[in-house]
């Protein structure tokens, strides 16, 4: 009889990938499937390690029934379940030093994948594992070894389970959804009935009613995004969306001074070939009553200007036309309000510009109700900036904390790794139509984790991080220490509820992984030490990776002069297979004018 726990010996021998390309379905949609191969069984295996889940896969696969969906990140799990709509889910911890139980809690508490049964597979458990699973809604616990003929017909029982609830369901969810539509449409026919006077003196207050609703409901997801970035990014998005305006700016206070950090002009992104709208360098306004923000800063109140090139002589601001010169933009209306915290202090400002219909027609100034609406958002988006801006302060500090023993990790480098991995990850989710929340926690994470890709130098002595000169062998051995340093630091918070830390640990540790094997730290094997290779390397830690060679090589070190361009390129495309996955390196060079752009935005500081 053959048994699943011999396969991990037997991992070099298999050939290929038999995992299924196919277009993700949902259940009902793989019911009605007419391929007679496939009845409707779709797997996720979680994979706590590779080599022996991989094989797992390819044997329930060539058992024949089951898709088998293969992920190799237990903390990608739920997206993962999401995106592809698994009829059973297996944690597969035989590699792994998990015990499953925070992976079992994290389907449970999911609202779209809760239902699935889910089977764990260990090589032991003791007595309270066990009870913990099954007590958190775990179908299954199998022992491995376990028969093939034993191991297929369990996963078909509990995904046949699971299907026959879906088709007992189909009937009476049509009919519940039916007869909910039915009372919706009654209830929607009284209160336009009960409303009908006063919609015919307010037409907009249906609008005005959607647009508070979207405020309450964004305060919720505003204050769910962890990165800085693209918290700023997403304000700003949701603000021009909420009041219907071409562009925007937010200004964040800096001492006595307003830093520019972020702009959207949709009419001005329309001109280039990204889409996006031009890199304007930050730069500083000093908080006076002289400059737009500068006022509202000072004063702490909103400023409307329905006409910002028609501003009376009786006040002491101005509107600085030199943007518009710039960008070959008009700017005709304008709406700034502060930024302010729970205790009213200003943390900045946030400008709209340009109001229009929704089908794009310019309107002059903004209504008395859509500056209200605008001062509520603006109080729900400052607390979820200040919750961020304390998160993105310690990240600053850590940064802070190598760059003093080692001047090669600056602030800027670490922002552009990051920046350079959100765009490589971005192509690779979307070419797997990775979209949506899922897309942006994974960024989130990946951004984090890439600004703190070489914390573990702090523990690398300074006579080596400093030396002007090429290394020894033995002091390669000591900053190769780095990376092990980094990942342990890293670990002490693995288990937390902010999985962010997980992936700081993840690329902290295995970012010099290779893709052939031939980096460290790698790991000890039957008593064998040897490198990570291929997809055994997270798939974050393979992005900065990259991300980190290419900004290494592209930057000045007190050991040698900044490559140039041509020759960075070359040597990125001749090490695509060998130090780099060479799906990412075919993303990278998709995707170069995009990594130009971030390079640009973060350089160096002058000494």
């Amino acid at each position: 009889m053959r048994c699943v726990d011999r396969l991990r010996l037997d991992c070099e021998i298999l050939v290929g990938d038999s995992l299924s390309l196919m277009e993700p379905q949902s259940p009902d949609e793989r019911m009605a499937s007419d391929d007679a191969g496939f009845e409707g069984h779709e797997l996720l295996l979680v994979s706590g390690g590779y080599r022996a889940s991989r094989a797992l896969s390819d044997l329930i696969t060539e058992a024949g029934g089951i898709r088998v969906n293969l992920c190799h990140r237990i903390l990608d799990a739920v997206d993962e379940a999401i995106r592809t709509c698994p009829t059973a889910i297996m944690i597969d911890l035989r590699e792994s030093s998990d015990n499953g139980l925070r992976a079992l809690d994290s389907f449970k508490h999911s609202p779209e994948v809760g239902a699935v049964p889910i089977i764990i597979m260990a090589s032991s458990a003791t007595a309270e594992i066990r009870d913990a699973s099954f007590a958190r809604g775990l179908t299954d616990f199998i022992i491995a070894p376990i028969g093939v003929t034993e191991l297929i017909a369990r996963i078909r029982t509990h995904s046949n389970a699971y299907l026959n609830v879906i088709k007992r369901n189909r009937t009476t969810t049509a009919y519940e959804t039916l007869q909910t539509e039915l009372r919706a449409a009654h209830r929607a026919l009284e209160e336009s009935r009960n409303q009908l006077a006063q919609r015919h003196n307010n037409p907009d207050d249906l609008q005005w009613q959607l647009r508070v609703n979207g405020l309450l409901r964004m305060g919720i997801e505003l204050n769910q995004i962890q990165d800085f970035n693209s918290l700023m990014d997403r304000i700003l998005t949701e603000a021009r969306h909420l009041l219907h305006s071409e562009a925007g700016t937010i200004f964040l206070k800096e001492g006595d001074h307003l830093k520019f950090a972020f702009f959207h002009n949709d009419v001005i992104a329309q001109r280039t070939q990204t889409g996006d709208a031009p890199y304007i360098r930050d730069f500083k306004l000093p908080i006076t009553d002289k400059s737009l923000a500068g006022w509202v800063c000072l004063t702490g109140q909103p400023l409307h200007l329905p006409d910002c090139y028609r501003i009376s002589d009786a006040v002491t601001y101005r509107f600085d036309s030199s943007f518009d010169q710039l960008l070959g933009y008009r700017t005709r209306s304008m709406l700034a309000m502060p930024l302010k915290n729970h205790s009213d202090r200003i943390l900045g400002v946030i400008e709209l510009i340009n109001p229009i219909t929704t089908d794009g027609r310019p309107v002059t100034g903004y209504s008395d109700e859509e500056i209200r609406l605008l001062e509520h958002f603006a109080s729900v988006a400052a607390v979820a900036i200040e919750r961020a801006h304390q998160k993105e302060l310690g990240v600053r500090r850590l940064i802070r904390a190598v760059e003093i023993r080692d001047s090669a990790e600056t602030a800027p480098h670490a922002d552009r790794v990051a920046g350079y991995a959100c765009v490589i990850y971005r192509e690779w989710a979307r070419r797997r139509e990775l979209e949506g929340p899922a897309l942006k926690r994974q960024e989130d994470r990946l951004r984090n984790a890439a600004k703190l890709h070489d914390f573990g130098k702090i523990g690398v002595s300074d006579s080596i991080l400093r030396k002007p000169g090429p290394l020894d062998s033995a002091e390669f051995e000591q900053v190769k220490k780095h990376a092990d340093i980094g990942g342990e630091y890293f670990a002490d918070f693995h288990g937390d509820n902010d999985d962010g830390d997980d992936a700081a640990r993840e690329v902290a540790w295995l970012h010099h992984e290779k893709w052939d094997g031939t980096g460290y730290p790698g790991i000890v094997e039957d008593g064998v030490q040897r490198g990570r290779s291929g997809e055994e390397i997270p798939l974050f830690a393979r992005i900065v990776g990259l991300a980190d060679v290419f900004d290494a090589l592209c930057q000045r070190r007190s050991y040698k002069e900044p490559w140039a361009e041509v020759e960075v390129l070359k040597f990125i495309q001749a090490e695509s297979g060998r130090h780099f996955d060479p799906e990412l390196v075919a993303i990278f060079f998709v995707q170069l004018d995009e990594i130009r752009r971030v390079r640009d935005a973060y350089p160096e500081q002058a000494p």
